[in-house]
């Protein structure tokens, strides 16, 4: 049987409501990933953690896992499920130039225990995708699987190596979308053959509430402007009209998230965004908060905040890496 050259999935032209229809078994694109590349339309591709689980169940001991994270949010949830790991840090771009390569790869390299490697990249400007291509010659004997949390910019960088080592655009699908590759892709990239997988969904993260524009401006293009508050006592923090941030105690805090999002500070008797689904959290010195697929908070002392939003989402503590 054929597979979808841009997602993976077995092509069929029997039920036009599952996944991999094409209307001639001779296309090689299914027409989700037609629509998803040419008219920028997505739908709900069904496949949840469980199915994916299954999938990533095939990378052997032996082979190379490059584990693709945003810097932006850093998930490395899933890294020590795998024994040899390249970590690439994608969207160097829009992290401050005054953030120093050495000072995140020290800090990675204390939190996972089973890195190979570690590389710091910018798909968009192209930063050290030469480098990893060549780390990645070294291991041809070995699979090499792409692994990463979805809209951590695995597709974006599988695309741009093609485009750089194969001279022709890249196939892969891709979208803002959670799910976008739904099976293994084998890619050829110059003298490498990789296999691409699907992304590993992150149930309640911000990104699967908010529709595709939505999702565009929370998602940084370019170098992200640090916004700085100085705190004292009880207050609020509005994120867009996303998040209510409760906070008692003085410190600084300062947001590394999208310049296109207004964050403001309100009055503490104003209830706008206050409703039932709230988090507390309590930070100590010099650690970040982190709220997947939107960026990191930085704080310089301790202080408890709670965060109020409309769906549940995914934030967790950490210790800090600027």
């Amino acid at each position: 049987m054929n597979k979808c050259i841009g997602c993976g999935i077995t092509l069929q032209s029997i039920d036009s409501n599952k996944n991999g229809y094409v209307s001639k078994l001779d296309y090689s694109l299914c027409e989700r990933c037609f629509n998803i590349k040419n008219y920028g339309k997505d739908k709900f591709s069904g496949k949840v953690n469980i199915d994916y689980g299954r999938i990533l169940s095939k990378i052997g001991k032996n082979d190379i896992v490059v584990y693709v994270s945003s810097l932006l949010t850093l998930n490395l949830d899933y890294v020590n499920k795998f024994n040899n790991v390249i970590l690439v840090l994608t969207k160097r771009d829009v992290l401050p130039k005054s953030i120093r390569d050495e000072k995140i790869v020290n800090y990675v390299r204390k939190k996972c225990s089973n890195l190979v490697d570690v590389v710091i990249v910018s798909t968009y400007k192209k930063y050290n995708l030469d480098c990893l291509y060549n780390k990645l010659l070294k291991h041809t004997n070995a699979l090499i699987y792409f692994v990463g949390i979805t809209n951590a910019g695995k597709s974006s960088l599988i695309n741009e190596m093609i485009k750089s080592y194969n001279g022709c655009d890249g196939s892969i699908t891709m979208s803002n979308y959670p799910s976008t590759t739904l099976d293994l892709v084998n890619v050829d990239v110059g003298k490498l053959k990789i296999i691409d997988t699907p992304g590993i969904v992150v149930n309640n993260s911000i990104i699967n509430y908010l529709d595709n524009n939505e999702i565009k401006r929370i998602s940084p293009k370019k170098e992200i402007k640090p916004v700085t508050f100085q705190l004292n006592g009880t207050g609020v923090i509005i994120i867009d009209d996303i998040i209510r941030i409760e906070y008692d105690g003085d410190t600084s805090m300062t947001f590394y998230m999208a310049n296109s999002l207004n964050i403001s500070r309100i009055s503490i008797k104003n209830d706008y965004l206050k409703g039932d689904i709230f988090k507390k959290y309590d930070l100590h010195d010099n650690q970040d908060l982190v709220i997947e697929d939107l960026g990191f908070i930085k704080c310089t002392k301790s202080i408890c905040v709670r965060l109020y939003y409309k769906n549940d989402i995914y934030a967790y503590i950490r210790n800090k890496m600027v």
